[in-house]
């Protein structure tokens, strides 16, 4: 669930969790934006990264949400409340606006590129990323 970044832009995205932003603070050269959030029930600074991308933190989300779930309620960041303990382990806004990435942006080759070399090195792989209808057995049904 870790991907190669701008070292410069992740030092100012921090521990924000992803979101939508209102009004940028901070953009960076590929139109990544750092600012406080517009999406109803997510407050506070949050890092919304370009569209290409939303999919697939959605999917990693929901990946560590499924693998982790009995650990993600501990999980915190710069008081982001993104997780908690009980199913489907994401707080309300933070899934409907992870389900709306998903669904906005398909699995890419990219993606499942990177899934396939996660493999090869440590012998799991993103069901999400594999068989993106999986998501709504897991979680909408």
């Amino acid at each position: 669930h870790v991907l190669p970044t701008d070292g410069y832009v992740n030092g100012w995205r921090s521990n924000y969790p992803f979101g939508e932003v209102s009004s940028a603070t901070k953009t960076s050269s590929n139109g990544s934006k750092l600012g406080p959030s517009s999406v109803s029930g997510i407050s506070g600074t949050v890092f919304e990264p370009i569209d290409e991308y939303k999919g697939d933190f959605a999917r990693i989300y929901f990946y560590v949400c499924t693998r982790y779930y009995q650990y993600v309620g501990d999980f915190g960041g710069n008081g982001s409340n993104v997780f908690k303990g009980s199913y489907p382990y994401l707080e309300n806004a933070y899934f409907n606006l992870y389900l709306k990435w998903a669904i906005e942006d398909p699995v890419s080759q990219k993606e499942i590129d990177r899934n396939n070399a996660a493999f090869e090195f440590q012998k799991n792989r993103n069901p999400y990323v594999d068989c993106p209808s999986l998501f709504y057995r897991a979680f909408m049904a």
